[in-house]
């Protein structure tokens, strides 16, 4: 909402990567209490387990053995493009910061063609609500509701 309406790219690439360390802190909590990864997405990635939930748990959605596959890559997927594009110290970043360092982050691969902020922005917020849509359905799945 925040990109459509007013084109905030940093706040809303804040708040999609804020939104990922939710659900993976949620997952974490179900297995213990400890707060000790801060913000670092991989180490709450890992401490999470969010990959290790059972293929059977998945295939009780009526997933077949190759979508079970293609979800948990297309989730492994989502969560690498927030570890590239989100770092918590966004929401102090203005547009002009941020756009620097995305420029940064895509030396020496081929660039979006137009505003690199944008596209870089669309890029994380596609892959946090992949991520969001797959974990609720883990969530669901794992809970067993």
């Amino acid at each position: 909402m925040l990109y459509r309406l007013g084109g905030n790219y940093a706040l809303s690439m804040y708040a999609a990567g804020l939104a990922v360390e939710c659900m993976l802190r949620a997952f974490k909590l179900r297995r213990e209490v400890s707060f000790d990864e801060k913000h670092d997405l991989r180490r709450l990635f890992r401490g999470s387990g969010i990959l290790n939930i059972d293929p059977a748990t998945l295939r009780r959605s009526d997933l077949a053995d190759d979508q079970v596959h293609s979800y948990v890559r297309a989730l492994q997927h989502a969560v690498n493009d927030v570890f590239i594009l989100w770092a918590n110290d966004y929401r102090f970043a203005s547009e002009k910061r941020l756009r620097a360092h995305v420029f940064r982050l895509s030396t020496g691969q081929k660039r979006a063609k137009g505003d690199i902020l944008k596209a870089s922005c669309q890029r994380l917020l596609g892959a946090a609500q992949t991520f969001i849509q797959k974990g609720l359905t883990l969530w669901t799945l794992s809970s067993g509701s």
